[in-house]
């Protein structure tokens, strides 16, 4: 598998120097951890302005995260088809006229709108951790971990975690989590085709009671289209089959170089603040290369057949 192709989720794209162990953390000594009641309850994407990660990674445990101001448009995708817990989603195209400037961004119903900025939501403290942890917003309001050491893994499978943010140019608000074993997944790539379903396998969890699945299958990230298959909230049972259909539907939209599918054992909390909706992820995640018959992807034209070129969207032509 490339894994030089891996694209991250929203607000985990960028790492930026942004931790302060001497920032004084929100006293909230009164309220204990505990999740035992914690439902799995992400932001949906409509009102997601905002969203912290813990990452259980291999070999490193990172915290990070930022809020916007706002949800921008362009990361609310179009539902175009759903069975069961899959949706298909592709990107919508929002037109305004007249263009909107640089520091606007088109909106729903053609109306331009200021684009979203990073806010300061005050010091961030996180308990629940092996090692307690406070950040402080970098000059860019971006929350990071990468300037402390951590330990790994950074807290025990089914630990209570909890979320304090102090509250700035956003008000204060608080986020629950739960930790989660770190994901095993085979090794070997997922075979799609046309009208056949295509089972998941990883090893389950025996803990973490408010962890769930997510599947995430991006065929042309590319190239083309953007659209994927995502399926979320599913039982860590091990495995799980992608209906025929739903694959179907996402080949007809198109595919590109390097497909594969993201696997995430996460719990997810979330709040509703005077900017939108702030999510608390805690994850492991693994990605898997996908085959599909007939597509040969490619980083340059030594990759590909004889008589074939490397495509822009990494595809032998």
């Amino acid at each position: 598998m490339k894994t030089s192709h891996r694209a991250w989720p929203l607000f985990l794209a960028v790492w930026v120097l942004g931790c302060d162990s001497s920032t004084p953390a929100p006293s909230d000594d009164s309220e204990d951890t505990d999740t035992s009641e914690l439902t799995y309850s992400p932001c949906d994407a409509s009102k997601r302005a905002g969203q912290f990660i813990v990452e259980l990674g291999e070999g490193y445990t990172a915290v990070q995260g930022r809020v916007l101001s706002g949800v921008v448009p362009a990361n609310v995708r179009q539902v175009e088809a759903q069975e069961g817990e899959c949706r298909l989603l592709r990107g919508r195209t929002l037109f305004c006229e007249p263009a909107c400037g640089a520091s606007q961004t088109c909106g729903e119903e053609g109306v331009c709108i200021p684009y979203p900025t990073a806010r300061n939501v005050g010091s961030v403290r996180v308990r629940g951790l092996k090692s307690e942890l406070s950040l402080s917003p970098s000059s860019a309001r971006f929350y990071s971990s990468s300037g402390t050491t951590l330990p790994h893994p950074g807290f025990d499978e089914g630990a209570s975690i909890k979320l304090v943010a102090a509250g700035s140019e956003v008000e204060s608000f608080t986020l629950r989590g739960q930790g989660v074993s770190a994901l095993v997944v085979p090794e070997e790539a997922m075979t799609l085709e046309r009208s056949k379903p295509a089972t998941v396998s990883w090893a389950p969890s025996t803990s973490a009671a408010a962890a769930r699945i997510q599947l995430v299958v991006d065929l042309a990230h590319h190239g083309g289209i953007a659209a994927s298959l995502e399926c979320d909230g599913l039982p860590d049972t091990g495995s799980y089959t992608l209906p025929a259909g739903m694959i179907s539907k996402l080949l007809d939209v198109g595919v590109a170089g390097f497909p594969k599918i993201t696997i995430s054992r996460r719990s997810a909390d979330s709040a509703d603040t005077s900017v939108g909706c702030v999510e608390l992820l805690v994850l492991s995640q693994v990605d898997r290369e996908i085959l599909i018959p007939g597509l040969v992807s490619c980083s340059g034209d030594e990759d590909c057949p004889e008589g074939k070129t490397c495509q822009p969207d990494l595809t032998c032509q």
